[in-house]
Order: structure tokens, then C-alpha cells, then sequence
């Protein structure tokens, strides 16, 4: 059975931690919904939006566990060693895809040292359970993950706002030209001040 006390001091952060995530996911998905096009049309942006979404959610999910009840320690430990193992395959295996992308090599790089984090967190769990190892390894890794999955997002936010405006049509021409059509009454002479002779 876990520490209730170390449990209980660390229940403030992970509160925060779980709201601050599902907001900025929220945030994520509704950039997303709102300019859809350029973000679906450029392959590095398709990742991002994916990263960062992902990500988020992945927050969430670390936060609850760590929000179990001491009582639970044993379950908490094997549901984070599961969803290490899971966030590991699942993000490895779509970072072989993107290689040829174009992504920013330091931001791979840094998103792999953080992804082993929960699956250790568990272990160590599992191994110390009256350890605040596990809390303060999580801590560290989401807040790292929130700065730069923020990052992320902000870019994708950016991207996809200016990629909409330079998308915007040019105005119709029978907007610009007002007396070209038939209806119209014709236009008046200078010279004599009146449409007629």
C-alpha cells in the first residue's frame, strides 16, 4: 500500500495538472475544427495537431492515476506501466512515419526522453511504493510535456490562422464594378449633366 501522506501532497498538482490538460486539448480541437484545411493539407501540421491533441489527453490520463486512492497503489502502478508501454509503441511507431516530414529533430528527440515516463514511474511504483519517486518523475515529465506540447499547439494554432486568411477568395467582380449590368441606369455625361441628349 502506498504513502496516503505523499498521495495527499501530491493530489493539488495532478488536480492541476488534469484540468490545465483537458483545456488545452479542448483548445487544440476546436483551432483544429476551425481551419481544418490547412492544417489536414501540410504533413508537418497533421503532426503537430496530432501531437499536441494526443499529448494533452495523455496528461489527463497520467493525472488520473496519479489521483487514485492510495489504496489502489498496486492498480495505479500497473495502469501507468500500461499506458507507458502503449504511448511508447503507438508514438514510436508514428514518429517512423514522420521522419521523412520534416519535423524538428530537438523536439523528436526531447519527445522521446519523455515518453519512457510513466512506464519507469510504474515500475518504481511497483517495486517502492512508499517512494514520492514516481509523483515527482510524472511532475517533472508533464510539466516539461505541457511547455512543449504548448509550443506545439501555439504553431499550429498560427499556422493554420494565417493559412485561412491567405486562403481567403478575391472579392467577385460584379462587387467592384457597380454599374455593369443591364439593369443600370446609363451613366450620366459630364459635359451635358444629363443621360439623354
Amino acid at each position: 500500500m502506498a504513502d496516503s501522506v505523499v498521495v495527499q501532497q501530491w493530489q493539488p498538482f495532478f488536480t492541476a495538472l488534469a484540468g490545465a490538460s483537458a483545456a488545452l486539448a479542448g483548445l487544440v480541437f476546436v483551432a483544429m475544427s476551425l481551419h481544418p484545411w490547412p492544417i489536414l493539407s501540410h504533413p508537418i501540421m497533421r503532426a503537430r495537431a496530432f501531437a499536441a491533441a494526443f499529448g494533452f489527453l495523455l496528461g489527463v490520463a497520467w493525472a488520473l492515476i496519479m489521483l487514485m486512492p492510495a489504496s489502489t497503489a498496486p492498480v495505479g502502478g500497473w495502469l501507468l506501466i500500461a499506458v507507458g508501454a502503449g504511448e511508447s509503441v503507438f508514438i514510436g511507431s508514428r514518429q517512423i512515419q514522420l521522419r521523412t516530414s520534416g519535423m524538428n529533430i530537438a523536439l523528436v528527440v526531447l519527445a522521446d526522453l519523455l515518453i519512457p515516463a510513466p512506464l519507469l514511474a510504474g515500475i518504481v511504483g511497483l517495486l517502492r511504493p512508499q517512494s514520492a519517486f514516481p509523483f515527482l518523475l510524472l511532475a517533472i515529465t508533464a510539466g516539461v510535456g505541457l511547455f512543449l506540447l504548448f509550443f506545439q499547439s501555439w504553431t499550429l494554432v498560427l499556422h493554420s490562422a494565417l493559412s485561412a486568411d491567405e486562403a481567403q477568395p478575391p472579392a467577385p467582380p460584379g462587387e467592384t464594378q457597380a454599374h455593369d449590368s443591364e439593369d443600370d441606369p446609363p451613366p450620366r455625361n459630364a459635359r451635358t449633366g444629363a443621360g439623354s441628349a
